[in-house]
């Protein structure tokens, strides 16, 4: 494949917010497996970043998202030259509405979902590692202490 008939694709993260936790799950079966990951997925045409994140947790995790409490975080460029992708990661914070209790919708995809605090989210050498590489280099770059104090 040359590098015209490759694309750039986007992807967003689900910084699925409830009483300073956020919401990770253990990635199986595809790029990416055995690592820690949050919900999201694939930008669809047309779709705000927001609206992508609402979508992607209710079909990853059952849960519902605040639309009010919406709001883009940050992004991040992912070249994965050992897989031939290239992915720009957009992240959207947003806190539950309703049931906090996660249910495993894509079993094919995800092995269990797991509410963490900033601190086990940062350890290095935590249970929580490694992070899947587009989450790792945003824990890295970006300080969460803020977004974190906010969620309810």
């Amino acid at each position: 494949m040359t590098i015209a008939s490759k694309s750039v694709q986007v992807g967003v993260g689900v910084l699925i917010m409830h009483a300073q936790k956020v919401l990770i799950g253990k990635r199986i079966g595809s790029h990416g497996a055995n690592t820690w990951q949050l919900a999201g997925g694939h930008l669809e045409f047309g779709e705000e970043f927001e609206e992508c994140a609402i979508r992607e947790a209710l079909e990853e995790t059952g849960l519902t998202l605040d639309p009010a409490s919406a709001k883009f975080v940050t992004a991040n460029n992912n070249l994965m030259p050992s897989i031939d992708r290239h992915y720009v990661t957009v992240f959207v914070a947003a806190n539950v509405l309703g049931d906090t209790k996660p249910k495993i919708m894509e079993p094919l995809k995800c092995e269990g979902w797991e509410w963490v605090t900033l601190e086990q989210l940062a350890d290095n050498n935590g249970p929580y590692r490694p992070l899947f590489s587009p989450l790792a280099k945003m824990v890295e770059e970006y300080d969460l202490k803020a977004l974190f104090a906010k969620s309810t």
